[in-house]
């Protein structure tokens, strides 16, 4: 009875050291984590990293301004005030169903310009520098899976899907960046 009285106080001392021992880890581990800083200028010259990148834009939310039936283009306003034209894909059959003012939720397939800007300035076509306000800094590149995550001047984070010859590479987090819209399709569409 004594035996087993010590044997099992033996248990507790141990798994309250082991326990003991765990939380020290997950603090340091905790402690060693630093969030992403956005705030750091991009290595490199300012440059386009590349335009016609594919990117598919799930679930947006944006409002209907106008409609033109024969050429099916939509001009939608994001939520961020941001107005985007684009075809609309023979795919989507709610097409005749949208009106102007009618709140949508858009999948956009987008060909994308990407420039990476330094201190706000891109060279121009003559060799002089232009200063263009960057639209959102890079927050995560992740080539394995094609995802670039931008978070807006407004606070809004997206994560951008690219297609297979997209050179993410080259971006890295806290890069200041352009993104301007060449084309866009709206591939699905639903009426909210």
């Amino acid at each position: 009875m004594k035996a087993d009285r010590q044997l099992t106080a033996v248990r507790k001392i141990q798994l309250a050291s082991l326990t003991c021992f765990q939380a020290v880890v997950l603090m340091l581990l905790i402690g060693c984590w630093t969030p992403p800083d956005a705030n750091v200028q991009p290595k490199g010259e300012p440059r386009l990293i590349q335009s016609g990148v594919s990117v598919q834009d799930n679930n947006v939310r944006a409002t209907v301004q106008t409609i033109d039936a024969t050429s099916r283009a939509l001009t939608l306003k994001l939520s961020d005030g941001t107005l985007v034209t684009c075809t609309v894909s023979p795919q989507v059959v709610v097409f005749d169903k949208i009106k102007a003012s009618d709140p949508v939720k858009v999948t956009l397939a987008e060909k994308l310009a990407v420039y990476v800007l330094k201190d706000g300035r891109l060279p121009g076509a003559s060799g002089t520098e232009e200063v263009i306000p960057f639209s959102a800094k890079v927050q995560v590149v992740d080539p394995s899976y094609r995802l670039l995550t931008v978070q807006y001047l407004n606070g809004q984070i997206e994560v951008l899907k690219a297609d297979l010859d997209a050179k993410l590479t080259e971006l890295q987090p806290g890069d200041a960046v352009v993104l301007q819209s060449a084309e866009a399709v709206a591939i699905h569409m639903e009426k909210k």
